[in-house]
């Protein structure tokens, strides 16, 4: 089945020609990036505005940084196995003793 929009094919049935398209004739159609829009409170869009200007970075590039590490983080806690999730939980619970004794 052709990616062609249905005006360009029905050109080329009347016309018996090929019409070139380059989205249909691409081996690779799948888009390598996507664009996503978010609303947020003013609050933390002034946060994270500070925060990439703090590191330097564009905000759109602060975001990306924060969202990859935020997926990273789940699939590597995803991937432990029980034991290996008890010793993180039992570190996690050390350091929050830790930071309250002060």
């Amino acid at each position: 089945m052709s990616t062609k929009p249905k005006p360009i094919r029905w050109l080329e049935e009347q016309t018996g020609q090929t019409v070139a398209y380059p989205e249909a004739d691409a081996v690779d159609t799948a888009p390598h990036d996507r664009h996503l829009s978010v609303r947020l409170p003013n609050e933390l869009a002034l946060a994270l505005e500070a925060l990439a200007a703090e590191r330097g970075v564009k905000l759109s590039h602060l975001v990306r940084d924060v969202l990859s590490e935020a997926v990273g983080q789940r699939s590597s806690v995803a991937a432990l196995d029980a034991r290996a999730l008890a010793d993180r939980l039992a570190a996690d619970v050390a350091e929050v003793r830790r930071r309250l004794a002060g």
